[in-house]
């Protein structure tokens, strides 16, 4: 991969999530400054640290002039747009953001001359078909999150088309790492086991692509700078199925935890029956891309930052 110091002008939306708080700390140790579009400064656990390395400037998807206001300041030359909610209840509030939000920022940005915009899509945009899934398969979402995430690729690869926008979507499947929210699988097994508490879960014979969340930032990083790729789908994943079953019983094995691990005490979701893996030929031919991290060493580095967290909050607790 080229080195990333040609990234100039690099800003980033999300950069409080899970997978933004890994892309700026990966942007910062490479000779970046990357400017973070939020509505409010926030460092949070990924960030922190990273105070004087980084700039705030306000910016609310929601809100068009304050989207335009941002992106005439900060004119970037790269655009990492990673902002979005899980909100799996309400699907009128993933379409707001995902979509909305999403579209309001592409075209401020193509308006505007950004060079390269790397937006995040989702293999849930595939829906319940069965694997492995590639770029060219058509999009049949099932969930609320899904289908905004559809509707906002449909969405610019149109002005990608229309307009000559600069965007690129990449689809990460089961991304999980150090610092994943607590309410997806392996963060929650992973918690569970650091903790010694009951780990309750559905039989696990349901297939994952597990890719480790600093190969994700690789591949976008990537994207960004990959030539020629402007209007394309690229999939991030291992190319591998595991069962959740197998995944949750190595935790178990790696971490030593004297907790039970209750198999088939819940019910899955209907969208949670179907396995889903990622045809990764794309991103090896456009990116020259594959993941590196193997399930083991992914697993080892969540479950010691999870015990380095909860040994803090007992510190505290004991300390208060």
């Amino acid at each position: 991969m080229p080195s990333q110091r040609c990234l100039e002008k690099v800003a980033v939306t999300g950069a409080t999530g899970f997978i933004g708080g890994h892309l700026v700390r990966r942007l910062v140790s490479g000779g970046c400054r990357p400017t973070l579009l939020g509505r409010h400064e926030n460092y949070g656990r990924l960030l922190r640290g990273l105070e004087g390395h980084v700039q705030w400037t306000t910016c609310d998807l929601l809100d068009g002039e304050s989207v335009r206001a941002a992106i005439r300041k900060e004119a970037p030359n790269t655009l990492f747009h990673l902002a979005g909610t899980r909100s799996r209840g309400e699907a009128a509030d993933c379409a707001i953001l995902n979509f909305y939000g999403t579209a309001q920022l592409l075209e401020e940005s193509q308006k505007n001359g950004v060079r390269r915009i790397v937006m995040a899509g989702s293999a849930e945009e595939y829906g319940t078909q069965p694997g492995p899934l590639n770029e060219r398969f058509s999009l049949k979402p099932s969930t609320g999150y899904g289908i905004s995430k559809a509707l906002a690729t449909k969405h610019a690869l149109a002005l990608s088309a229309r307009k000559s926008c600069p965007v690129v979507v990449i689809r990460p499947f089961s991304v999980y790492g150090p610092g994943q929210p607590a309410n997806m699988f392996v963060a929650q097994a992973v918690d569970a086991a650091v903790r010694e508490i009951p780990f309750k879960m559905s039989s696990g014979e349901q297939k994952r692509d597990l890719v480790f969340v600093e190969d994700v930032v690789r591949g976008l990083i990537s994207a960004a700078m990959a030539p020629r790729i402007e209007g394309r789908v690229i999939n991030l994943g291992t190319g591998r199925p595991r069962r959740l079953r197998d995944v949750a019983e190595r935790i178990w094995e790696m971490s030593a935890t004297s907790a039970p691990l209750v198999v088939g005490a819940l019910k899955p979701g209907p969208d949670e029956l179907c396995d889903t893996w990622a045809d990764i030929r794309e991103a090896a031919e456009l990116l020259d891309w594959r993941a590196k991290v193997d399930l083991d060493e992914g697993l080892r580095q969540t479950i010691s930052f999870a015990r380095v967290q909860y040994g803090d909050k007992v510190q505290l607790c004991q300390t208060a």
